[in-house]
């Protein structure tokens, strides 16, 4: 008897396949720039038009280019950074293997916050950081006051105990 694919199942199919063709065209095109020194001479070259350069690129591509692919290549040709692409490509592929990644804050402060302080601050870190960030609240009453917020490898010591040690070592400098 064979089991039937879950919701998990069928999401991860859609998801590889809708990035599948992404990845193929963006080989195909690192492989075209790869193969021909001359082309690539002439991608590098911002004296032609963008347009003409990406012409040339499509037909360098078996098969030519997708539209969205066309369009976003264009738009490292006008910039001047289609030699960018390799690095471009190998996070993409990171992207598509591992999700993007969740950055993650962690707010502790002297005395539980309300709900109404907790969204606030949850509006201003993603305002700050991405609408994506993952924030985690605790208490430790040793703060005497304030909050302490770590994002990432940043620390922002807002606490009464921070500012009072900051203040001690100044003294004792």
């Amino acid at each position: 008897m064979s089991r039937q694919a879950g919701p998990k199942e069928y999401a991860s199919a859609i998801y590889d396949l809708a990035f599948e063709s992404w990845t193929q065209q963006l080989g195909a095109v690192q492989q075209a720039i790869a193969a021909d020194a001359g082309l690539r001479d002439v991608l590098n070259d911002l004296g032609k038009p963008a347009s003409t350069r990406l012409q040339l690129l499509s037909q360098a591509v078996p098969g030519g280019l997708a539209e969205p692919v066309r369009k976003f290549l264009g738009t490292l040709l006008e910039a001047g950074q289609i030699g960018q692409l390799d690095e471009i490509a190998a996070e993409f592929g990171r992207l598509v293997r591992h999700g993007p990644q969740r950055q993650s804050a962690e707010v502790t402060s002297a005395v539980p916050l309300t709900g109404a302080e907790e969204q606030a601050l949850r509006n201003k870190l993603a305002a700050r950081f991405g609408s994506e960030l993952e924030v985690k609240f605790r208490v430790d009453p040793a703060l005497l006051g304030g909050i302490l917020l770590r994002v990432g490898d940043q620390v922002i010591d807002g606490s009464v105990a921070g500012k009072l040690a900051a203040l001690r070592n100044r003294l004792t400098a």
